[in-house]
This record gives structure tokens, sequence and C-alpha cells, in this order.
């Protein structure tokens, strides 16, 4: 049976804050659930036995024998003095008289030497080093917890230290196996890095070295850090070259600065285009032009940068762009310069025979009419120049005699300009087949533009160059004006482009020119540096065939009939897919030649009406749907070969150069949209002549 002891001076402990464990009796502490260094130590307390200093031995003893303690705690007014032990009291009271002289003693006067009082926040490995290192009986003494305050928390045994320190040691052998075998792991890894590193140097250098690109390893400043053979050849380094130079230097002083901010940008790392181009100054290979790829080297604070030569390859594409217009001009210019005829030739038709029978004033009318369809047909074949330039008066020209008479004519332009002309013409004859005019066109363009690029300058200078290449004729047209910058290059020989302003430039001369000299299967090509000036080069093949004649116009013969004839009563086919214009050659032959008119609007209808009927004369549109006027005419050819030689086509644009070529070789005449009834009584009232009774038509 337990003794009430408060009266005696037993005072209870205050219960411990909500961060220290609840207070227990004394079961023993059990294992930590954490690592043994991480351990609270309020969690390894054993119990909480406390008494106050002036207690007497007697009572301290009664408590012992109640308690199943060896140590209990000694306090003043809150504060803890030390301990006092089981073995010591025991001894006090057990001796002989003991109890008669020690009964009454306060208990501070039996406090063991040298009591082990920690504060609860020391960490756990010094409290270990601390409790097991004490000798003799103090190693067998619980640890005092104790808070700031010296206030008691509660008394840890002894073998929950050597506990503690055992499952310590045991983590620490667990931890060294482990560490052991990381060491081990980490040592393989190593190696196998290290094995893995030597393979990607190899491999680094072996692509850095070989690769088809320039590659270059710069600073922010873009100088050299780093590069491989192939950017040393793009940009002409020799191999012994060792000194740092500046990729930036390279850069074309207008491009300079945003190469520069390029690799700022990259340097901070922000959001920059991965590839640009840029112009090269390459000392000994003169301008190219780079597409330079560029990224940032986090490791090294580099960037990598690799640079292709792409200026054949830019060439190749303006060279193959432009073709690819020039076609599709071709074709829309064609289309319209057809159908602008189709609507023009009635027009004309219809006032030529309103002029046979009208009186003077209407006269008048009808020639206004004319006029302005001629002048229409005019613009229409100039629109057709900038497709297909005509050139059916091709001749054999001697090259220097063509650019000396050209020069003749802009004489007083040339000397107005202030301009130094140097000649530089070879000593013989440079011939080509082609059409003189044209040439002289191609050439007074070149020279105009040159001057105007050298407008204002007090040293302007052109050069011409004439002579032979490789069997090609050359013309150089070389300026030292202002240049064409690298973003029109493309562009210079489009239609309508221009750099002069809508008051200097229409933006046709040199699409004009890039034209004829197509038609003539020559070249032209440009080189240019911005404030250089530009060279223009044009070749031409010297053996060129001279083109066929064809499409005359109407304003190149001289009508050989102006007043209605009669040829007698004569049959005719028109083949015509537009019905105004049935409608007009219908009344052009039943009133000027007095014929019986059928028509066909295509050539299927056509051949049914040959088998049915016998004609004088076939006169038939090229481009019809169904079947074309060739394929019509080819049917003939075959089936009815006389009726063949008796064919006259009519079209407002004839199409591609190879059918021009194949109707001049078939030997057909061919009548140009519009046209005026002198032009159709010229081409086709011979046949109708020797169609007569009595005459041959073989």
């Amino acid at each position: 049976m337990k003794t009430d002891l408060s009266y005696k001076g037993i005072r209870p402990v205050p219960p411990p804050s909500p961060a220290v464990a609840a207070p227990q009796d004394f079961p023993p502490a059990g294992p930590p659930a954490l690592r043994a260094e991480e351990t609270l130590l309020d969690s390894l307390v054993h119990h909480r036995e406390v008494v106050e200093s002036h207690l007497p031995l007697e009572d301290v003893q009664r408590i012992f024998r109640d308690r199943n303690v060896e140590f209990i705690a000694v306090q003043r007014t809150g504060r803890v003095l030390g301990l006092c032990s089981r073995g010591q009291i025991g001894f006090l009271m057990g001796s002989r008289f003991g109890f008669a002289l020690n009964s009454a003693m306060p208990v501070e006067s039996a406090l063991t030497p040298r009591p082990l009082i920690i504060p609860h926040d020391l960490p756990v490995r010094e409290v270990l080093a601390r409790a097991l290192s004490r000798h003799g009986g103090e190693f067998h003494e619980d640890v005092v917890l104790v808070d700031r305050e010296q206030r008691l928390l509660g008394l840890i045994r002894v073998e929950t230290l050597a506990q503690l320190q055992s499952t310590l040691v045991a983590q620490q052998v667990d931890e060294l196996s482990q560490q052991h075998a990381r060491l081990q792991q980490q040592n393989l890894e190593l190696f196998q890095a290290n094995h893995a590193a030597r393979q990607s140097q190899g491999l680094y250098l072996g692509l850095f070295e070989n690769h088809t690109l320039g590659v270059a390893l710069l600073d922010q400043q873009g100088v050299i850090v780093q590069r491989n053979r192939q950017l040393e050849e793009l940009i002409n380094l020799g191999n012994g070259a060792v000194a740092a130079v500046s990729l930036a230097a390279w850069v074309a002083e207008a491009k300079r600065a945003e190469f520069l901010a390029l690799l700022e940008a990259h340097a901070r790392g922000e959001e920059a285009p991965g590839a640009r181009e840029f112009m090269f100054n390459i000392p000994g290979r003169g301008s190219r032009l780079f597409r330079c790829s560029m990224g940032w080297i986090r490791e090294t604070g580099q960037i990598c940068a690799c640079l292709d030569d792409i200026t054949e390859q830019r060439g190749m594409e303006r060279v193959m762009l432009q073709q690819e217009k020039q076609k599709l001009l071709d074709t829309l210019v064609g289309g319209i310069a057809h159908e602008l005829n189709n609507k023009l030739t009635p027009v004309q038709g219809f006032a030529d025979l309103l002029n046979s029978t009208a009186d003077a004033g209407t006269r008048r009318y009808t020639e206004l009419i004319t006029t302005s369809v001629m002048e229409a047909a005019q613009i229409i074949k100039q629109l057709r120049q900038l497709s297909k330039p005509a050139g059916h008066e091709a001749h054999s020209l001697d090259l220097r005699r063509v650019v000396e008479e050209t020069l003749l004519v802009l004489g007083f332009k040339l000397r107005d300009a202030g301009c130094r002309v140097s000649k530089h013409f070879s000593p013989h004859p440079v011939r080509v087949l082609a059409d003189a005019g044209q040439l002289k066109q191609v050439t007074m363009n070149l020279v105009l533009n040159a001057l105007d690029a050298m407008d204002g300058m007090s040293d302007a200078e052109l050069t011409l160059t004439v002579d032979e290449v490789n069997g090609q004729a050359r013309l150089v047209v070389t300026d030292n004006g202002t240049g064409i910058a690298p973003e029109v290059m493309g562009r210079i020989f489009d239609p309508f482009f221009t750099t002069k302003g809508p008051v200097l430039g229409t933006g046709l001369g040199l699409s004009l020119c890039f034209s004829i000299v197509r038609q003539h299967e020559g070249e032209i090509a440009v080189e240019s540096t911005p404030g250089m000036g530009a060279r223009f080069t044009v070749t031409f093949p010297q053996d060129m065939g001279a083109p066929p004649l064809f499409l005359p116009g109407p304003e190149e013969r001289p009508p050989s009939r102006t007043t209605p004839a009669r040829w007698g009563d004569q049959r005719v086919l028109v083949v015509e897919d537009e019905e105004v214009l049935r409608l007009l050659l219908q009344e052009m032959f039943s009133v000027q030649f007095g014929c019986r008119v059928d028509v066909a609007p295509n050539g299927v209808e056509a051949l049914a009406a040959v088998r049915r009927e016998t004609y004088a004369l076939v006169i038939s549109d090229i481009r019809m749907p169904m079947m074309s006027g060739t394929d019509f005419y080819l049917h003939l050819r075959e089936t009815h070969p006389a009726l063949a030689r008796r064919f006259v086509f009519i079209t407002g644009h004839p199409g591609e150069k190879a059918l021009e070529t194949q109707i001049t070789e078939w030997n057909v005449p061919v009548i140009a949209k519009p046209f005026q009834l002198s032009r159709l009584i010229e081409i086709c009232g011979p046949f109708l002549e020797i169609s007569m009774p009595g005459r041959d038509i073989a």
C-alpha cells in the first residue's frame, strides 16, 4: 500500500509542455523509431520522480521502498540540485546507529558527488559521450534532463543510453557498409563515365574536325576560340594561323551590329533565331553568303556557330525562281493576249466592213476605231514582249558593233552624267544570231541602270566588255555605283519591281532584258557588293539559229487590196470557237470574196464538215476546245493533203515557242489577231484565186 507523502515535502512535477512526451512512471524506454542521432532526449526519460532538498532521509528511504527506481532527482525551489541514490540512502540508514543518527538529515546532504545534469537541447551524441565516459559508480548513475530554467524534465537510465549507443554503432556500421557499396558503385560508374567521356571526346573530335560545315566556338565578342578545318577553308585561314581572330570582323558592315546582337542574345539565354544568313567579306574570296546556325553552350560559356557557304545555292535558287516566275508570266500574258486579241478582232473587222460601204462621215468614225484597235494591239504586243520577245528579225551580228551603236545613241546621256566610259572589246568580231534592235534594248537598259546607280558621283566610271569565253559571246556592263542590296538581289528581274521610285523607274527594264536574253537562249547574271557597284554579265551562244518568221503584226505589211474583190463562187470553212469571230469571218468572206462560208466551233466538227463538203480554203484558230487547230491540221495532212496546202491559221497568241517553230516548218500562213480586212485579203486571196475553175491548186 502506497503512503501519501505530500505532507512530508514531496512535490509533484508540473506537466511537460506539448513538445515533451507525456510523463510515465517507469516503463523502460523502447528502441527509438528514429535514427539514433535523431532521437529526442525527452523520449528516453525513465521517470520524473523528484524530492525537495529539505526532505529527511527517513522519508526519502520510504519513497525508494515504494518506487522501483534507483535514483531520484533533488530540487530546491523548482531547480534541480542533483541526485540521490537508493544505495547511498540505504548505506546511511542501514549502518549501526545509522537510523538514529541520519534519519532526520535533509536529503541534500546525501547527494551523489558529480551528477550528470544535461539540458534538453544537447545533441544526442554529446549526451552519450558524457554519460558513457564516466568511471566507477558514476557510470551507473541516471542522467538528469532539465530545461533552460534547470527544471526537471526527467531521468534517463544509463542502460537506455547504452542501448542507444549500441543502436547508433549498428547504424554506423550499416551506413559504412552502405557507403562502401556506394563507393564501389561510384567507382564503377566513374570508370564507365571516364570510358564514355573518352569515347565522346574521340567522337566529338571526329565530328568537329570532319564536319562538312565550318564550326567555330566563339566568345561573346565573336572571337574564335576554336575552329575546325572546314571553317579555315571557308574563311581562308591558313592552317598555321594561331592568333585569335574575330568572326564578327568579316561580317559585312551593314549586318555586323545585327550579328553581334545575336551573339549577345544567345549569351543571355534569350530566345534567338537558330539560323540566320549573313554576308561575309572574305579576304581572297570576296563577298560570300553564309547560313549561320548558333547555340549557347552553358557549360563552357561559349557560342557554337556552324557556317555553311550558300552563295552558289542562293544563285541557283534565284535562277530557278526567276525561271518559274517567267514561266508563270508566259502563261498569264499569253492567255491575256489571246483573249484581248479575240475581243479586238471583231471590232476591227466590222469597222472595216462598215468602212467599205459607208459615207465620208462614217468612214471618219471607222478610221478612229481602226486607230484605237491598232494602238491596243500594239500595247498587247509590248505586253507579250515581257514573256516572249519577238525574234523574227534575227541576223548574224557583230556584238561589238551593236554595243558601239548603242553608245552612240546614249552619247549625250553619258556626257551629261559626266561618266567616264571604258571599253574592252575583242579584236575579232564577236558574232551572234539575234535581233539587233532587241540587243540594243538590252544594252541600253543595262547602261541606263548603271548611270542611275552612279548618279551624282564625281568619279563615275562605266566599263563595257565584249569578248568570247568558252564558245559564248559575252557582254559585261560594270559600274562603280551604289550596288544592289542583298535583300533585293533576288527580285531585280521581276516585272514592275524597282528601287528607283515611281518617278524614275517602271520596273520593266531588267525584266524585259531577262526576257529578251532568254528568248535568244542566253543567260544574264548579276554580281554586286553594296557600295562597290554592280556587274551584269550577258552571254549568248555563238551558234544560235535565227528565230522563224512568225506572227507579223498588222502594221508590218502594207495592205495589198483595200476594195471589195470577187473571186467566184468558192466555199470556205471557218473554224473558230468565238461566235462573234465566226460571224465576222463569215461576213468578210461573203462580202469581200463572194464566197459561201461554213463555220465550225472546233476541230471535231470541222473534220465532219470536210468529209461532207469540198473547200477552197480552211481558216482555223489555234487554241480551241475539244480539238485544237494544230491537231485539226495534222488530221487534214493525213486524210486531205491537198486541202492541207490551202490552210491558214488565225490566232491571238500561239503559245509555246516550240509550236511557233513547228508551224513555221509546216509553211502554213498565220494571221495575227486583231487584223484588218486588207490583211485577210492579202493572205487568203491567193488561195481563192488559184482555186477558181481552170486553176491548179496543187
